[in-house]
C-alpha cells in the first residue's frame, strides 16, 4: 500500500497533463506530450532533485489553483448549488492535489538520505 502511494503523484500528473493536453478529436499538445515525457522520465530514473523540484512547483501550482477558486467563489453573490458545487469539488481537488504533491517532496527528500546514510554507514565500516 506504502509503495502504491508513493508512485500515485507521478502516474496522477501524467494523466492530468494529457487530459489537460487533449482536444477533440484526437489532437494531443506537442508541448503537454514533453511534459508527461518528463514525468515518465522521473518514474524511470527517480532523480532525487528532479523529484523535488516537480514536487514543488506542482505545489506552487496548486497555491495558484486555490486562489483561483477564492476569486471565482467570490463572484457570486449568493451561496447556492452552484457555489457550494464550486466550493466543494474544487476543494476536494485541491487538497488531493495538495496530499499528492507533499507526498511526492516527502517521497525524494526523505527516499535519498535513508540510501546516502547507509552509504555512509557501510564506509564507516569498512
Amino acid at each position: 500500500m506504502k509503495k502504491i502511494l508513493f508512485e500515485l503523484p507521478e502516474y496522477y500528473l501524467i494523466i492530468l497533463v494529457i487530459l489537460a493536453g487533449y482536444s477533440p478529436p484526437f489532437y494531443i499538445n506537442p508541448i503537454f506530450i514533453g511534459i508527461a515525457g518528463i514525468f515518465i522520465l522521473q518514474i524511470i530514473f527517480k532523480n532525487r532533485i528532479s523529484g523535488i523540484s516537480l514536487g514543488i512547483l506542482f505545489f506552487l501550482v496548486n497555491l495558484y489553483f486555490i486562489g483561483a477558486l477564492i476569486s471565482e467563489f467570490s463572484e457570486f453573490t449568493e451561496f447556492n448549488n452552484n457555489a457550494k458545487q464550486l466550493l466543494f469539488v474544487g476543494l476536494t481537488i485541491w487538497i488531493m492535489n495538495t496530499i499528492l504533491s507533499l507526498t511526492m517532496i516527502y517521497k525524494y527528500s526523505t527516499n535519498n538520505f535513508k540510501k546516502g546514510s547507509r552509504i555512509e554507514l557501510e564506509k564507516q565500516s569498512i
